[in-house]
Parts: C-alpha cells; sequence; structure tokens
C-alpha cells in the first residue's frame, strides 16, 4: 500500500484548519484544563499544533514517515514520532488527551477492542478521547456503527456522540463523532454506558 502522503490521497481528508469539533469541544470545557496531549494518526500535525498554542504539551503520532517530516517542518514546537496506533512508544497514564480523527475507522473490527486498550493505557484516570469515526473507508461503507464502537469501548463512559459532517479542505465526510471519557477509579463500574445523543 502506497504513503497516502506521496500519493496526494491525504487530500481527501486533510483539514487546514483545527476541525470545528475539536475548537467546540474547547468552547464548551469539555477538553479540561490545557495538559497534556496525543493525537493519534496525526497527519500533518493541524489538530496538536492547535493544542499546543493553546498551552498543552503536545505530541502527535502517524505512521507515514512523509507527513511527519511536513508536519515536524510546519509546526516546530510539537513532538511528533512514528509509530502504529496500536503500539504507541508512549509512557502509560501520561495524557490528559487523546484525539483521533481519522485513524480508527481504517482498523478492522477485530482490532478495535485493541485500539481502545492501547488509548486507555496511556491515558490518565479521567483522561478523555476526542474521537472521529468516518462510516466510509476509502471511499467504501465501512462497519462503524455506534453500537459496535460501544462495544469496543466498554467500560468508558460517552459523554457525547452524533452522527455529523466531518468537514476536509475537499469534501465533507459522514461521521460519528464522539467525546469518550476514563472514568476516575472511584467512578469505575463494569457494564456499558447509555448513549447519549447531543
Amino acid at each position: 500500500m502506497t504513503d497516502p502522503y506521496l500519493d496526494g490521497v491525504y487530500r481527501w481528508w486533510h483539514l487546514s484548519a483545527p476541525s470545528p469539533e475539536l475548537v467546540a469541544a474547547e468552547a464548551d470545557g469539555w477538553l479540561g484544563q490545557p495538559g497534556t496531549a496525543v493525537d493519534i494518526g496525526c497527519g500533518l500535525g493541524t489538530e496538536i499544533a492547535y493544542l499546543a498554542a493553546q498551552g498543552w504539551n503536545a505530541v502527535g503520532v502517524d505512521l507515514s514517515w512523509a507527513a511527519l517530516v511536513r508536519a515536524k517542518r510546519e509546526h516546530p514546537g510539537v513532538s511528533f514520532a512514528q509509530a502504529d496506533v496500536l503500539s504507541l512508544p508512549l509512557p502509560s497514564g501520561a495524557f490528559h488527551l487523546a484525539l483521533d480523527r481519522g485513524c480508527f475507522h481504517y482498523l478492522s473490527p477485530a482490532r478495535w477492542a485493541d485500539y481502545a486498550a492501547e488509548v486507555r493505557r496511556v491515558l490518565r484516570p479521567g483522561g478523555r478521547l476526542l474521537l472521529r469515526a468516518c462510516l466510509t473507508s476509502r471511499g467504501v461503507r465501512n462497519d462503524v456503527t455506534e453500537s459496535g464502537v460501544a462495544e469496543a469501548f466498554t467500560g468508558w463512559v460517552i459523554d457525547r456522540l452524533a452522527r455529523a459532517e466531518l468537514p476536509s479542505d475537499t469534501r465533507t465526510m459522514q461521521a460519528l463523532i464522539i467525546r469518550f471519557r476514563l472514568p476516575h477509579l472511584a467512578e469505575r463500574q463494569g457494564g456499558r454506558t447509555p448513549i447519549p445523543a447531543f
């Protein structure tokens, strides 16, 4: 498979400004006070650079070396690392916030629980994940559904979940926009959390 940051395919999903859903989550206080943040599948680093400018200690992770070279050049104040999302080179419990605007939906459903476990590993108790999961992958309807995602993230709190149009510089894409939160140790309970809509 070729690198989408070398053949230009990334233009399908790249947004050269912070996404509306990230800006909204910041504006309504859901992100919390600036702390540590990781952008999983950061691409060219737009969102993680935005958070760094807001005072977050930020790192972006992507599998594409070509994307990271450009991201480092365009956002010199942000740290970047090349890695697979299922094996992040990050310490456990180090982050208050994780972002994903296009990585999760490329995984097969059989790997979703592994993804959730790896994100859980790097987040602190009470940590948050802003997940944007497109309903198509490479232009074809994928297996992403509200119930499938909720099952993969069993034990997490879903603060908000909605279907929405996710913008890029060239189009919009149908997606689930989900605000997940890890419970604090005192809040932990077994079972699934109801899915609130907004």
